[in-house]
């Protein structure tokens, strides 16, 4: 797994879809016809048989960070929102401080230490239809 500088998103015009969740995506430079989850681009990987892109919301009553997998042909496969819910309220409180690469996984390291870390790595899961690959994300608070 290696950090690239392949993606960015489409400038967003302030003021203008407030209640947006999702944002184009562009890739080197050109769109790439679809949109997907979060409003910041944080950071990007290539694992070697697709990508890894770390989204957020950019906004401090909506802490919450995407991690989306792209295949290589830059359609979505898999996607883990990463976070706890607080109380009963639906918001998350997961905010990304720092992303180490951990062999095969990422390390995301929350903002805060009650945020704790999540490892997050690329899977094969095998399925009736062939196999099938997914995101998995395990939490350690410290």
């Amino acid at each position: 797994m290696r950090r690239i500088d392949k993606f960015a998103f489409e400038h967003r015009t302030p003021g203008r879809d407030l209640d947006a969740t999702s944002t184009a995506l562009l890739v080197d430079g050109k769109p790439a016809g679809m949109a997907i989850e979060g409003l910041q681009l944080v950071d990007q990987f290539d694992t070697g048989r697709g990508y890894l892109l770390v989204t957020d919301y950019n906004d401090p009553w909506e802490e919450q960070t995407v991690v989306t997998l792209l295949d290589a042909e830059l359609k979505q496969v898999a996607k883990k929102r990463l976070g706890k819910f607080f109380g009963v309220f639906p918001s998350r409180t997961f905010s990304v401080k720092t992303i180490d690469i951990d062999g095969e996984a990422l390390m995301l390291q929350g903002s805060s230490p009650e945020e704790g870390c999540y490892r997050v790595g690329v899977t094969d899961v095998r399925r009736l239809l062939g196999p099938r690959v997914r995101l998995k994300a395990s939490w350690n608070q410290g």
